[in-house]
């Protein structure tokens, strides 16, 4: 080796030293354990559906179990993984997605992954956080996909200036748009694609994607209480071929009214419009048939200390058909938490009135009542209002 590599040697080491210990301690920030949390939720339910094979008989489930991990991987971007295990769909990614909340422009943040997409006021809310077992008809009719608008993107969020100590956010999703397909019935005839082997299928694999905008705002009422309007639209295509799509606009309300230092009430109420293009073939091309019906839904959460609570919720929808007849849900609901929100128990009970369809009776009105056990371990966050 020539003298003069050898002499250079003590300063390509001390130069190896700085890189390999010498970095400053934010170059491993996010390097140790996340925040691991875990809640379940078991439950009992009794239904009078008369197409239950199990009707009017106790059915223990499992519930949806979630398992979560979270944590700032620098101090401008926080990760979040939401897993979920339910009886029927097994194990699975429900959301997965990265915030970035500081070193951005002005008050702009980023979310980039996959999640509950935040239409309205429920929709982005995990099962567990609600105090009724099952989500309202409105939203399960309404709402495009299985699980209504968890989808994969990409959004942006900005406070806007506003007057007061208002609260003015608005934000833009681009999304992937699988949940807005809709998979078209076929026609029998001859020259359906769906029933050409060689044909496109309606070209149903074809990603389009789709949009999601909200706007929202939030005023103090008194030192503790506060009051959210929400305005949300979102729009994409449910069948390629065809060119047809799916919009659903709505519009939400919340306030909750503290009535001492531990008692406090909550009134929510959404209304939903869907306007939806429904693909059809005719033997000479695509056809488009539009439904357009709407719904909304109302209830009241009375939080008589931090252990008890007692409401009652009432909805009413149009089916999402040519002929949109109205159903209609009663619920009441109390919850008793042993301690804390970490243990609680939930009963349940909803009266439905499915719609008549034209020339057809009404059908019976059914009844269910679903005791929950939730319970969960880890640094749980509290809830946002």
């Amino acid at each position: 080796m020539p003298i003069h590599a050898l002499r250079r040697m003590p300063v390509l080491a001390a130069a190896a030293a700085v890189i390999l210990f010498g970095l400053p301690p934010a170059a491993f920030a996010g390097a140790g354990n996340p925040n691991l949390s875990v809640i379940a939720q078991p439950r009992l339910v009794v239904s009078g559906n008369p197409d239950d094979p199990a009707r009017n008989r106790p059915v223990w489930d499992v519930g949806e179990t979630e398992i979560m991990l979270d944590d700032y991987l620098n101090p401008y971007v926080r990760g979040n993984v939401v897993f979920s295990y339910a009886q029927d769909g097994g194990l699975g990614l429900e959301e997965g997605y990265v915030d970035v909340v500081r070193g951005l422009p002005g008050t702009l943040n980023l979310r980039m992954g996959k999640w509950r997409s935040g239409f309205g006021k429920l929709n982005p809310q995990h099962p567990h956080a609600q105090p009724f077992a099952e989500r309202f008809g409105v939203l399960s009719a309404f709402l495009p996909g299985a699980e209504s608008l968890n989808e994969t993107g990409l959004q942006a969020s900005v406070r806007l200036p506003s007057p007061g100590d208002i609260a003015l956010t608005a934000s833009a999703d681009w999304l992937q748009g699988d949940s807005f397909r809709r998979e078209r019935a076929s026609s029998g005839l001859a020259s359906d694609p769906l029933g050409i082997v060689s044909g496109n299928g309606d070209r149903a694999t074809e990603p389009r994607p789709a949009v999601l905008g909200r706007l929202s705002a939030f005023a103090p009422l008194g030192d503790r209480s506060g009051l959210e309007l929400g305005l949300s639209a979102a729009e994409g295509t449910n069948n390629v071929a065809a060119g047809t799509h799916t919009r659903v606009v709505g519009f939400d309300a919340k306030a909750k009214l503290w009535r001492s230092e531990q008692s406090y009430v909550v009134l929510q109420a959404e209304a939903l419009k869907l306007r939806r293009e429904d693909a059809g073939w005719d033997g000479a091309g695509y056809t488009s048939a539009e439904v357009a019906p709407w719904g909304w839904y109302a209830f009241g959460d009375w939080a008589l200390d931090p252990r008890w609570d007692l409401g009652a919720s009432y909805e009413r929808w149009q089916q999402d058909t040519r002929d949109p007849g109205w159903n209609r849900a009663t619920g009441l609901f109390a919850g008793f938490a042993l301690m804390e929100e970490t243990t609680a128990l939930r009963l349940d009970w909803r009266h439905e009135q499915p719609a008549a369809l034209p020339g057809v009776d009404e059908p019976s009105a059914t009844d269910t009542v679903t005791l929950r056990v939730i319970w969960s371990m880890g640094p749980h966050k509290a809830h946002q209002f």
